[in-house]
């Protein structure tokens, strides 16, 4: 009590939601709300079935209706659903690339490989679940020159040759200013 609004209690993620409502009741009485703690929205990365989605993008490839498809990471022919048949309905796209680290069962089928650049190797950001962003930094120096997610959709948004340190600076910088 002698430190309402300056205090937090805080119940492990563990805990039985009767626990959580008594911790939150706790920080409440306190008035510990938006002094020393805030609640965010959930973050959903891709607020979509991510099944459907796989479904719906082989059915289109099944109809003709995917001319070119850029596939950044990842071995859906693997990895999707074994009743899709998503290797076969891969082949009836006329232009398949695939940014890869790895020759794998997607990059077989695809005409076109692109090198990924290693996690450990590049710049990037990422949402944790409770909305805190960060920023990724390389821990080693590049290997073998390959390219980022962030580095080819760059290019085809028509900023070729930028680095993944420039385009997260960039971003970052034009959303919190120059001395953040």
């Amino acid at each position: 009590k002698a430190h309402r609004g300056k205090c937090v209690v805080i119940v492990g993620e563990f805990q039985p939601p009767v626990v959580h409502a008594l911790g939150y009741a706790i920080n409440e009485a306190l008035g510990n709300r938006n002094e020393t703690i805030s609640f965010t929205q959930p973050l959903e990365a891709f607020p979509v079935d991510e099944v459907q989605s796989i479904r719906d993008l082989t059915a289109s490839m099944n109809a003709g209706k995917v001319k070119t498809l850029l596939i950044l990471g990842g071995n859906p022919v693997y990895d999707a659903p074994a009743d899709l048949n998503f290797g076969e309905a891969l082949k009836k796209v006329k232009t398949r690339i695939h940014l890869t680290a790895y020759n794998n069962e997607t990059s077989i089928v695809c005409q076109w490989q692109l090198p990924e650049a290693h996690f450990l190797e590049t710049w990037g950001d990422t949402r944790a679940y409770d909305g805190t962003v960060t920023v990724q930094q390389p821990l080693i120096a590049p290997l073998y020159g390959g390219k980022t997610a962030i580095e080819i959709l760059a290019a085809l948004a028509g900023n070729a040759g930028k680095s993944a340190h420039d385009l997260v600076k960039e971003y970052w910088t034009a959303r919190l200013g120059e001395n953040n």
